[in-house]
């Protein structure tokens, strides 16, 4: 996987959000944090600006990386979620060409099979591109 190709990237964040209809938003951010594509669900009024996605981006792959201090005794994150008001939030670490890590961020509706849309679409499709 080399999310490094701004066409590689945009074409499966696009195809992550495709994946399900209760999918608002998908974001593939580096290791940084800095988001390299995002994509939105079609005629979806964002909840937060651009500046704020951003921050989020950067908030979500900190924590993330936080997580890792405990990986010798819980194992790998596969993925974590978060559950607000008015959304459900996934963040996925993956690792690319060279080993290099990055983050595919997911926003659902409030209400979707979290579970089921991360282990069954989201995950295997993943999985299918790392075979590839």
């Amino acid at each position: 996987m080399d999310f490094t190709n701004q066409e590689f990237a945009k074409a499966h964040c696009n195809h992550i959000r495709e994946l399900d209809d209760r999918i608002r938003f998908v974001g593939i951010a580096n290791g940084m944090g800095t988001l390299l594509f995002t994509s939105y669900r079609e005629q979806l009024r964002p909840l937060l600006n651009d500046d704020e996605t951003r921050l989020y981006a950067m908030q979500a792959v900190l924590r993330a990386d936080l997580r890792e201090d405990f990986q010798k005794n819980m194992g790998t994150l596969i993925y974590s979620v978060g559950k607000y008001n008015k959304l459900l939030r996934a963040t996925i670490p993956v690792f690319g060409k060279n080993g290099q890590k990055f983050y595919i961020l997911v926003s659902l509706d409030v209400g979707a099979d979290v579970f089921n849309i991360l282990e069954n679409k989201i995950l295997g499709y993943i999985n299918m591109l790392k075979e590839q």
